[in-house]
């Protein structure tokens, strides 16, 4: 059957593939699976990720994301010349600007190529929230270029202070710093790793710029919204997200990402509010975008969906995001609708050291908690492992759901419990 042949069922067919730039993962796509669309995948071959089972994609191809953006734009065209492209979908913060870049040359729709790097830069950002919405929108910061710079900058703030790179993702290299040697120490482990982080990915010669901001105390919750390319943004529940400081490790990776929240009515409505402002703040359109909070103020704002926030809205409350966020990239008002009221979580613990990984311990206990359902090993024996300030990932997912939201958090703090669940060298 062709790519544009009609169907007995599903969606009406769209003119070739939902092609994914550089990676898709396992939750990423299988909603969108199940609904008959094609699906293309270009994989990035400096990926690292692991790359879902793509055997019932209807395009697989490879491409080093490191060549220049002409060549990857050449690609795309040859893709739609053959296939067709129905619209470029994209999941990973590594993506967001090279997307925006091919879908303004081949005339898809997308986030513009400026709005997308808004997106990628935490100091611009922050600056436009203080400008457009508020002076308190966000924390207030500075990007540093020295060692000086960055102890006076902290003096003008007080400590504690919140440092991290730029550009990267998942909370990687962030940290709190209660006085000027931890500051030293974390600032010169960024200048020293991230660039090499950078290069491995294939971004080589990309700049590191390292910002500082004021710490906020409250906690971190999300929303993921869904913009029309009219600029009328659509939002999706309050996500409440447990970090590793919330479960006594000292780190802002997510450890739990929990459904429903916990925070009073009047609270999600005006995280909702301050959602709308944010992404319009930053000229977001045609674009899914995950929106962080800290407290009652803006974090930061990513130009994709929130990672692993479709699985937990479809776990709970069976919220369609992938497909919405498809309606809006082919002009269509995006359905959130759910079918369901459950509560849910999704579970990534990291060990509270670095090592090198000898076992995961307590699986059997894991698969007996209440409100278990999937369980994946995303770690193997002998490789490094350790916490997102130092630039890791968790070697574990886990997912929960039950009617009850006291049995999932329970069986999150369960697992917070076992500090002993890696066995390390």
């Amino acid at each position: 059957m062709s790519l544009d042949s009609p169907k007995s069922h599903g969606p009406a067919p769209t003119p070739g593939v939902v092609l994914f730039m550089g990676m898709v993962r396992r939750g990423e796509f299988e909603a969108l699976q199940r609904r008959g669309l094609a699906l293309g995948v270009l994989v990035d071959t400096n990926s690292k990720h692991r790359l879902a089972d793509v055997s019932g994609f209807a395009l697989v191809e490879r491409f080093d994301f490191s060549r220049p953006l002409a060549e990857l734009i050449e690609a795309v065209r040859g893709i739609r010349a053959r296939v067709g492209v129905a619209c470029l979908f994209n999941v990973i913060e590594f993506y967001v600007a090279q997307t925006a870049d091919v879908a303004a040359a081949l005339g898809l729709p997308s986030i513009s190529p400026a709005a997308a790097r808004l997106c990628l830069d935490k100091s611009i950002m922050r600056q436009r929230f203080q400008e457009r919405i508020a002076t308190g929108a966000a924390a207030r910061f500075q990007v540093v270029a020295s060692e000086a710079d960055l102890l006076a900058v902290a003096d003008r703030f007080g400590y504690p202070v919140f440092l991290q790179p730029s550009n990267v993702s998942a909370s990687m290299w962030s940290t709190r710093n209660n006085d000027a040697q931890t500051l030293l120490g974390n600032y010169r482990t960024i200048c020293n790793d991230v660039p090499a982080y950078y290069e491995r990915l294939g971004q080589k010669g990309k700049s590191l710029d390292v910002v500082v901001a004021e710490y906020l105390d409250g906690g971190n919750t999300s929303i993921d919204c869904l913009v029309e390319q009219s600029g009328q943004v659509h939002t999706t529940p309050v996500v409440d997200v447990l970090t590793g400081q919330d479960v006594g490790i000292d780190d802002f990776h997510h450890f739990a990402r929990l459904l429903p929240s916990r925070l009073p009515a009047a609270g999600q409505h005006e995280l909702d509010r301050l959602a709308v402002a944010g992404v319009q703040a930053l000229d977001i359109t045609a674009c899914a975008s995950h929106v962080e909070f800290i407290g009652n103020r803006l974090g930061e704002i990513a130009a994709r969906p929130g990672g692993n926030r479709p699985r937990i809205l479809e776990l709970a409350y069976g919220i369609d995001e992938l497909f919405a966020y498809h309606q809006i990239l082919r002009g269509q008002r995006p359905d959130l609708r759910g079918d369901r009221n459950l509560a849910a979580a999704v579970v990534t613990p990291f060990p509270a050291r670095a090592g090198t990984l000898r076992s995961i311990r307590h699986l059997d206990r894991l698969v007996t908690l209440p409100g278990y359902l999937y369980h994946e090993l995303r770690g193997q024996p002998g490789q490094a492992v350790g916490l997102a300030k130092g630039g890791y990932r968790a070697p574990l997912y886990v997912e929960l759901s039950s009617p009850d939201a006291e049995t999932v958090r329970g069986s999150v703090y369960e697992i917070a419990s076992w500090t002993d669940l890696y066995e390390l060298d």
